[in-house]
């Protein structure tokens, strides 16, 4: 058996190992229309099967990552008071406080001390108000905002060339790997087939 076979073998292995590697991370996304082939539809994985994806990893996201209960733990942690605080001063200084200089009776009180007063009044109160508001809003962000259908329908109508992209941009060094890694195993495969043959006295050197 000649040495251009010997040293062929692995080489041939490790090419099929890597190719298979590669053939199956196009398949991923390629082709992203149905092929018809001998009576069978050959399509990409996820373009094939993005609706039954979006269904499922919008049902995991619900139940695991971002239910409505996290939603409203997220909104109660939101400190309000500074955006209070000038939203009071802006009400009474340039709100409440043009209209009040305009009434007959109450224009004369409406000094800067007076109106300093009431956003001090008005400040106080608000804060007090921010927990039941803040309680209330979560309570209905948790009840209105659909999280599953919302991810579902992204996800479906996502476009698919453009997540093969952001997929290719994320993993290109894990895709790299895992074709380098088909390479290797089928060097190693054509090895052992080397050593079953010399094993089996099939192969002479």
């Amino acid at each position: 058996m000649s040495w251009i076979f010997l040293l062929s073998l692995p080489i041939l292995t490790a090419f099929i190992g890597w190719m298979t590697n590669l053939v199956a991370i196009r398949m991923l996304f390629r082709p992203m229309e149905g092929i018809r082939i001998l009576g069978y539809t050959w399509q990409g994985i996820i373009p094939k099967r993005q609706k039954e994806l979006a269904t499922r990893t919008a049902a995991i996201i619900e139940r695991e990552l971002l239910d409505s209960k996290l939603l409203e733990q997220q909104i109660r942690k939101i400190d309000l008071k500074p955006y209070l605080n000038d939203y009071a001063k802006k009400l009474v200084h340039e709100g409440l406080g043009a209209k009040l200089r305009r009434l007959p009776l109450f224009g004369n009180f409406a000094d800067s001390s007076a109106l300093i007063r009431l956003e001090k009044m008005l400040t106080e109160e608000m804060q007090r108000q921010t927990d039941p508001l803040l309680h209330r809003l979560s309570t209905e962000v948790g009840k209105h905002i659909p999280v599953r259908e919302l991810v579902e329908e992204k996800i479906r109508d996502l476009d698919v060339e453009r997540l093969e992209q952001i997929v290719n941009q994320v993993a290109k060094k894990e895709f790299k790997s895992i074709e380098l890694l088909g390479g290797v195993l089928g060097f190693i495969v054509g090895l052992l087939q080397l050593l079953v043959l010399y094993l089996t006295g099939n192969l002479d050197l």
